[in-house]
């Protein structure tokens, strides 16, 4: 028996494919999802994961997200993937490019932070007026 694993980003639908386990990181820890597995919901720390499929382990590096697994299905809904074969290339590449996203992420809070402070004054200045 087998899951339907779905990871989603809010782009787009990043992967999709029949596993038979999933090991993951919880705010609760590590744990495995097999297909006869209960209904269940977690919060997802920003760590790798891997999953069987056909006989193989592939892993996946995620910024965080929610883990959902209803009947068959697992759904990751998660900000970043990043896809690896090689788990300590994937830590490498996870920590490079989850920090540019990280730096990336706090340019945009400060910018519009700015852009908001902007506003405000213009609308101020307008009611002077």
């Amino acid at each position: 028996m087998l899951m339907k694993l779905k990871i989603i980003t809010p782009l787009d639908i990043f992967y999709i494919e029949d596993v038979s386990k999933i090991c993951a990181e919880g705010l609760e820890g590590h744990f495995v999802i097999l297909p006869n597995h209960a209904d269940y919901v977690s919060s997802i720390t920003t760590s790798i994961f891997s999953f069987e499929t056909k006989g193989k382990t592939e892993f996946f590096a995620v910024d965080g997200g929610i883990l959902v697994k209803y009947g068959e299905n697992v759904e990751f809904s998660i900000r970043h993937a990043i896809k690896g074969t090689d788990l300590e290339s994937l830590k490498k590449q996870m920590e490079i490019n989850f920090k540019e996203m990280e730096e990336e992420d706090k340019q945009t809070r400060t910018a519009l932070a700015s852009l908001e402070g902007n506003i405000a004054k213009l609308i101020q200045d307008l009611g002077n007026n």
